[in-house]
């Protein structure tokens, strides 16, 4: 199959290595460099969070996961899904196809098709490459721990403040907003084409609207994502009227596996 992304983002990259740190050059990455870096984020990510050993939950989350990739197109990763034991309804993709998502997150999603509509958007961020460029156009920068400040939210105290220059962040932020609005774009295609309700992502982003009153208003400057008004809003004009009402039985079943786990009693 042709690769469909420009000429240029298939140009290899020059790596520095320094520890387990990645240098990332100014220009786009190939596949395998992604997958590489994901990895080196992955492993820094794993020692600092409580990743759930749960094989028949994973195996759910997978079986949804993957049908949304399979939805995506995506053959450049082998993805692999991981529950983190964590209260606070969140979900990350790091570059190559590594997707985390929260328990606080299972917790909360109602139905598989909430669950489906974070984890497209997950998956879309992947697939675009969002990650992999947000780290891009932090150079000099330690490639791995920026992907893992700015995509996981775990950054606090000295990491943060070695990793990523607050003036950056702020000036980047508006590309991730951009980024935010063209996953969920793709997330509600993917999740479409796998026989999902695609408004469960507008229901779930309800929900996060109704909680963020708790929210400082400094934080939502610099935050990546747009105001969940504006995503609901926009979400709502790319569903068609020939979206589908109901999901797969087999996703059902996956997100009837993780409920009894982690949703409410």
């Amino acid at each position: 199959m042709t690769d469909p992304r420009p000429v240029v983002t298939r140009i290899r990259c020059s790596f520095a290595i320094v520890g387990a740190a990645v240098l990332v050059g100014a220009c786009a990455m190939d596949a395998a460099e992604e997958r590489r870096l994901g990895a080196e984020a992955a492993a820094e990510i794993e020692r600092r969070v409580d990743v759930v050993r749960d094989a028949e939950g994973e195996q759910a989350l997978s079986t949804i996961g993957h049908a949304l990739v399979d939805a995506s197109g995506d053959v450049s990763h082998p993805y692999q899904f991981r529950i983190v034991r964590d209260s606070t309804v969140n979900a990350f993709a790091l570059p190559g196809g590594f997707v985390y998502v929260h328990t606080g997150l299972l917790h909360t999603a109602r139905d598989v098709s909430e669950l489906a509509g974070v984890l497209g958007h997950e998956v879309a961020h992947a697939r675009l490459s969002h990650g992999a460029e947000q780290a891009r156009k932090q150079q000099g920068l330690s490639a791995a721990i920026t992907v893992v400040c700015m995509f996981s939210g775990l950054c606090d105290g000295g990491l943060s403040q070695v990793a990523i220059n607050v003036g950056a962040n702020v000036l980047t932020a508006k590309f991730s907003r951009t980024d935010e609005l063209e996953a969920d774009s793709a997330g509600i295609a993917y999740t479409t084409r796998a026989g999902v309700d695609p408004r469960g992502m507008i229901r779930f982003f309800a929900r996060l609207r109704e909680q963020s009153g708790n929210v400082p208003a400094y934080l939502e400057w610099v935050s990546t994502h747009p105001v969940e008004d504006t995503r609901i809003a926009a979400a709502e004009r790319l569903i068609g009227p020939g979206a589908p009402a109901s999901s797969p039985a087999e996703l059902e079943a996956a997100f009837n596996v993780l409920r009894a786990r982690y949703g409410s009693p």
